[in-house]
């Protein structure tokens, strides 16, 4: 194979995959994302290793 079929291959199988992607997803909603800050709101943060507590 030359390298002009690899990326000739491998674009047309990363353009396949990114129309798959964006068929099957929905788009984001951005006015459903958690506040930035939520300083005495009752909402903790979680999910990211930032959020962890200490453990010693």
């Amino acid at each position: 194979m030359t390298r002009k079929l690899t990326a000739s291959i491998v674009a047309v199988l990363m353009v396949g995959l990114l129309a798959f992607d964006l068929a099957a997803s929905e788009p984001p909603d951005i006015y459903a994302q958690p506040p930035l800050l939520a300083l005495g709101s009752g909402s903790v943060a979680s999910g990211a290793h930032c959020a962890a507590l200490p453990t010693r």
